[in-house]
């Protein structure tokens, strides 16, 4: 027999046939297989022993695989072997981090495989004109980058082109299209416009979105109105897709902004998500039962509604979105222009002083375009500095960076934290980017949910606190999210889908980036595996990039 052909792998699903030059052969030869571990499935139901076995990226055996072999086996025993996260709100893609770091360490060092981007209403495809590109400059130093794609599945090509370590799959931001559509003009849409708008994003989701964020809450998507936003509900639900919504308000007019969406859920019966829902302030922390209340009463008729929460009770927030809604109509450059006039700062210094800024002078600044010292300071600080109110500050360093201002603020209830994760209806997230460490990067400033996320829920909320169980906090954290939003054979472990896996080792599990001390990997995830690639091995990165772009068609 020819030498090429007796070395030959013939592949099969469950198992390879290898014919040795011998003549030999050896049935049941997988790529991998992990052997005496509990395996924790993704759908919620109670962890069990078995081996389970991957061939050519996919699921191929689980149960007892003693009589099967392996190319490379793993010694599970004691270990939890799980499905790979899947993080339903990252911002890898407006951060820019999966150009600029495909590798994206800290995320899969915390266990995502799967990251969906597209959040809040801002996307970075389409992109037809500057407005469009200048939707994401909230995050980003749009200034120096560059976007040479315009429709999503082009922007899609160009991911996929940089062979990420996870998968992606991406929403299309409603206020990047609308953007687009009206520049700098805060106003209604026109029905021309509104027709404009739909047709765009359809064409997204030809593409491959997987449904249409709306980010309420940002300047240019203010003026959204019941029209639009039912225009909107409309063609996610006539695709079957997910309607993804930051509510308007999550200070003191929470209820309200909350009620707003479910009226038009009830009304189109779309299935929706609440991105990141919160009660943001003490005074405002009562509100969230009532919240939840109103989601419950909404899936009890039948309504799909579901909400992330990410397990901290720091936000990472836009400065200016906590200033008077007059002062930040038209946008950041009417806002601008607005501060610099004397009589209208201390006007908005006097509105200001009205609020409880309690946690104003904690927050600590992340980012502030073009004034790198403020960075890991906070509010507080730099007002005794400058002998100035807290007040007075915020608006000096909104002014002096241009409104690109990022501040983690202490103001969520660690109560309400539990309340969300514990919630049948809840799904959790990062709501963060990924980044590697470099020398660069160990002087920035960021959220820990960056680095921590999910060994976080897991450390402190399943083992410490008790809050879920293992089962159940695994199943919100990949098999709820992948179901919910429709990606495909992704989230479980189960014969036949792709092979996104985590060994966890129970013992040491843990989230190690702290506010003050943000970039630390997580500790405890020992292996992860994308596609059946080993990109995390025994807790260090293999440096393998085999994610997938996931389009959903």
């Amino acid at each position: 027999m020819n030498s090429k052909i007796v070395q030959k792998l013939q592949k099969t699903r469950s198992g390879r046939t290898i014919i040795n030059k011998s003549n030999i052969k050896i049935e049941n030869m997988h790529d991998l297989i992990i052997r005496g571990g509990t395996i924790i499935d993704g759908t919620g139901n109670k962890m069990f022993e078995a081996d389970i076995a991957v061939t050519d990226g996919i699921i191929s055996k689980i149960g007892d695989l003693k009589d099967e072999k392996a190319e490379k086996e793993i010694d599970a025993k004691g270990k939890y072997v799980t499905p790979g996260f899947v993080d339903i709100s990252n911002r890898s893609d407006v951060y820019w981090r999966i150009f600029k770091d495909p590798l994206l360490e800290s995320l899969i060092r915390q266990g995502i495989t799967t990251i969906i981007g597209g959040n809040s209403g801002s996307s970075l495809a389409p992109i037809y004109n500057e407005h469009m590109f200048l939707s994401t400059q909230k995050w980003a130093n749009t200034r120096d980058m560059n976007a040479d794609w315009e429709t999503v599945k082009e922007f899609l090509e160009t991911v996929e082109a940089r062979h990420l370590s996870v998968n992606f799959g991406t929403f299309v931001g409603h206020s990047t299209i609308r953007r687009g559509i009206t520049g700098d003009e805060m106003r209604t849409l026109s029905n021309h416009e509104l027709k404009s708008l739909i047709k765009h994003i359809n064409a997204g989701f030809k593409d491959g979105a997987f449904g249409v964020s709306v980010g309420l809450l940002y300047t240019h998507s203010q003026n959204t109105n019941r029209e639009e936003l039912e225009k909107i509900a409309q063609v996610a639900k006539d695709n079957n897709n997910l309607f993804a919504v930051h509510l308007r308000d999550e200070e003191s007019n929470l209820i309200e902004s909350l009620n707003e969406i479910i009226s038009v859920v009830e009304k189109i019966k779309v299935r929706t998500h609440i991105t990141h829902l919160k009660a943001v302030g003490k005074r405002n922390w009562s509100s969230l039962k009532e919240a939840l209340k109103i989601i419950e009463k909404a899936r009890s008729i039948g309504l799909e509604v579901s909400f992330d929460v990410y397990p901290y009770t720091y936000t990472g927030s836009i400065l200016y979105t906590f200033l008077p809604r007059w002062l930040t109509d038209g946008g950041k450059k009417m806002m601008l222009s607005r501060l610099k006039k004397k009589k209208i700062y201390n006007y908005a210094v006097e509105e200001l002083n009205k609020k409880s800024l309690d946690f104003f002078e904690s927050a600590v600044i992340m980012v502030a375009y073009k004034n790198d010292s403020l960075k890991g300071k906070t509010i507080g600080q730099i007002a005794k500095r400058k002998d100035l109110s807290i007040a007075e500050t915020m608006l000096n360093i909104i002014l002096a960076s241009e409104g690109r201002v990022i501040a983690l603020f202490d103001t969520l209830s660690e109560e309400n934290i539990k309340t969300e994760i514990a919630h049948p209806y809840s799904i959790i997230t990062s709501n963060a980017p990924g980044y590697t460490l470099t020398k660069e990067h160990l002087r920035n400033v960021v959220h820990p949910r960056s680095f921590g996320s999910f060994p976080r829920l897991l450390r402190r909320y399943v083992i410490e606190k008790k809050v879920l169980s293992w089962e159940s906090a695994v199943h919100k954290s990949s098999g709820k999210p992948a179901s919910y939003i429709g990606l495909k054979k992704r989230g479980l472990l189960v014969k036949d889908y792709y092979a996104d896996i985590l060994i966890i080792n129970p013992e040491t599990i843990k989230d190690e980036s702290t506010i003050e001390a943000p970039m630390h990997y997580s500790k405890g995830i020992e292996y992860v595996f994308v596609n059946g690639v080993l990109v995390v091995n025994d807790n260090k990165t293999t440096g393998i990039r085999p994610g997938q772009v996931l389009r959903n068609n």
